[in-house]
Parts: structure tokens; sequence; C-alpha cells
């Protein structure tokens, strides 16, 4: 019972870390490389990755108030989340079909509430920075700041 405990553990561990770096260096590498554009006055828009139009449509957060690019990181920490949820919740069956029925019922629920629960941090953040009155450029505001 202990083996399992401490597989499940180290299965979710380096699922989180795997996903996570491969998120954040596809958002951030991708952001960095359109700053270069617009730097060179290029005039391709940005594109944005699907996460945050869902919160920007769907959950209504201004993202514009943010620093983009910690908006990007919890995005990134929260997909990886989801991801390593998911897949050892479906790993404890051993059956290969039982394991993909179980990913298949949980991965909406668990992306719904996730990003939910993001949404709601992003906007307390932004009433919160809203009523101390500061106008700040978006670069210069933390998204990780918890003061």
């Amino acid at each position: 019972m202990k083996e399992k405990i401490i597989l499940g553990v180290s299965l979710f561990i380096i699922t989180f870390l795997l996903s996570f770096i491969v998120y954040n260096l596809t958002f951030t590498r991708s952001y960095r490389q359109e700053r270069k554009l617009k730097k060179g006055k290029s005039t391709k828009p940005r594109k944005e990755p699907m996460e945050l139009l869902l919160l920007k449509n769907y959950y209504k957060v201004d993202i514009s108030k943010l620093k983009y690019t910690g908006v990007l990181r919890r995005v990134a920490i929260v997909s990886s989340f989801d991801i390593s949820l998911i897949v050892s919740i479906a790993c404890v069956t051993k059956l290969g079909v039982l394991q993909i029925l179980i990913a298949c019922i949980i991965i909406f629920p668990v992306i719904y509430v996730s990003y939910w629960l993001l949404a709601k941090i992003l906007n307390r953040k932004i009433k919160k920075l809203e009523k101390k009155g500061k106008k700040k450029d978006a670069d210069e505001i933390d998204i990780f700041y918890c003061g």
C-alpha cells in the first residue's frame, strides 16, 4: 500500500514538472518571438493561447491589466496541474480502456473548476489593484504578488 502511494505521488510530480516545462517553454518562447517581431515593427497580431481566450471571453478576465508573462505562467501551472491530476487518477486502474474512460469523464470538470478558480483569483487581483487606485503599466504589475 505504501509503495502504491509513493508511486502515485512520484507519477504526479514527474508529470507536473514535465508538462510545466513544456507549457512554460512553448508559451514564453512564442511570446518572446512575438516581442522580437514587434520590435522589428511587424504588424502581425499576437496569437493568444486558447487558455487565455477562455479566460478572456468565458470568464471575463481583463488580462490587459495584469502582467502578460505572469498570466502565462499561471496558466502553465494550472494546465500542468490538470494534466498531472488526470493522469494520476486515470492510472489508478490497470485496464487501458478503463483508464481512457476515466480520463474522458473527469477531464472537463477538472478543467472547468481549475480555470474557474484561476479566473476568480485573477479578478480578485484586478479588483485589489483598482481599489488601491494604482495606475501602473501592465509590465509593472506582478501577478505572483500575494500581499
